[in-house]
């Protein structure tokens, strides 16, 4: 099978399985609301329009920040499975750095989709093996985590922008110390709820895009 019909299989599989779990992921509301009589309060939808909108937003410029990194396959296995930037997007760099593989090429495709796939079902196996002392010592298990809770996410991104920064120097550099210059002017002017995750994404991906066309054109990339 050469690359074209390929990705053409690939897309089908991915559009199919996308839908499926849209659907799915729609059905979970509306069964609990006719199981258990509830219905949603309507009135409160237009209130939360700018929080959809802006949910869209981050998810438009994931879709296109990640396809380069995470190739066709694995783009979809990643978007249907989740946990993209503290799991899958880390697992797929460092298997990419393991094997070697040149950017572009069918072995980054193939590798990045295969230890995307193996990193879902470790990730579920995990995930049921947790639940059951978690069913069992739940209040004794989040008493004990709670102190720690704080650190995780922080301990995630910095893993995650360390990885990214050693492999993309030129083109990560002028993005994270503009977003790290905003998010410290910002929290010393108050307006901390302001500069969140969402507001980074964008600017960090607007800025990158033309810091990479800048490059590019310069030949330094």
């Amino acid at each position: 099978m050469d690359r074209e019909k390929y990705n053409d299989s690939v897309h089908t599989l991915g559009r199919r399985f996308t839908w499926l779990a849209i659907a799915l992921i729609v059905l979970v509301p509306i069964c609990y609301c006719m199981t258990s009589g509830a219905e949603p309060i309507w009135s409160k939808i237009p209130e939360c329009l700018m929080f959809m909108v802006g949910y869209l937003a981050v998810g438009l410029v994931e879709a296109l920040s990640y396809a380069p990194l995470l190739g066709t396959g694995g783009q979809y296995l990643t978007f249907i499975t989740g946990n993209i930037s503290n799991l899958k997007l880390p697992c797929a760099l460092n298997s990419q750095s393991i094997a070697q593989v040149k950017e572009g090429s069918e072995e980054k495709e193939i590798v990045t989709t295969i230890s995307i796939a193996v990193c879902s079902i470790v990730t579920t196996i995990v995930i049921v093996l947790g639940l059951i002392p978690l069913a069992i010592f739940q209040s004794t298990i989040v008493d004990a985590l709670l102190p720690i809770s704080p650190y995780v996410i922080p301990a995630i991104f910095g893993g995650l922008t360390c990885v990214l920064m050693a492999r993309y120097l030129k083109v990560a550099i002028l993005p994270f110390v503009l977003c790290l210059l905003i998010c410290l002017v910002g929290h010393l002017c108050g307006l901390g709820p302001t500069v969140n995750q969402g507001t980074m994404i964008l600017v960090g991906m607007f800025v990158s895009i033309i810091a990479t066309t800048l490059l590019y054109r310069k030949k330094m990339i």
